[in-house]
């Protein structure tokens, strides 16, 4: 299977994920020291999985709803590339809309190396949202 294919199953299962919060599903899509990059960073299958879980309870699930476009995934020798735009709603709050691109570098067919770069209009407009209505996803 090309990797281009193979991200686009896990991406599929990530979705799957998202909906009936079982993590264990994108399990096999990472090395055994797979590492996703950013702040904190997080090594290791179960570290990654944990920090994908994470991110979606304290963000994403706190939302009323998420729509997230991709389009179609790219590869450059072993990494697979995607841009991604995203809406956010929670009522009583403007709409946040945020892009990016996301990167998976592959080893064999699975993922060893995760990394998401925002866009940096996305970027600032995540951190003005989070600093004028960030409290409403506190609980």
């Amino acid at each position: 299977m090309a990797i281009v294919d193979r991200y686009q199953a896990y991406a599929d299962d990530f979705e799957k994920s998202f909906v009936d919060d079982d993590w264990s599903r994108i399990g096999p899509y990472f090395t055994e020291n797979a590492i996703y990059e950013g702040e904190p960073s997080a090594q290791g299958r179960a570290a990654v999985l944990a920090k994908l879980k994470n991110g979606v309870d304290r963000f994403d699930r706190r939302m009323d709803r998420r729509t997230i476009e991709f389009e179609r995934p790219k590869a450059d020798g072993n990494t697979v590339s995607v841009r991604w735009k995203g809406t956010y709603t929670k009522k009583g709050f403007p709409d946040l809309h945020i892009s990016g691109k996301e990167f998976a570098t592959f080893e064999g067919d699975q993922i060893a190396r995760l990394r998401d770069e925002f866009d940096p209009q996305a970027q600032a407009a995540m951190g003005e949202w989070m600093a004028k209505h960030g409290s409403a996803l506190q609980g």
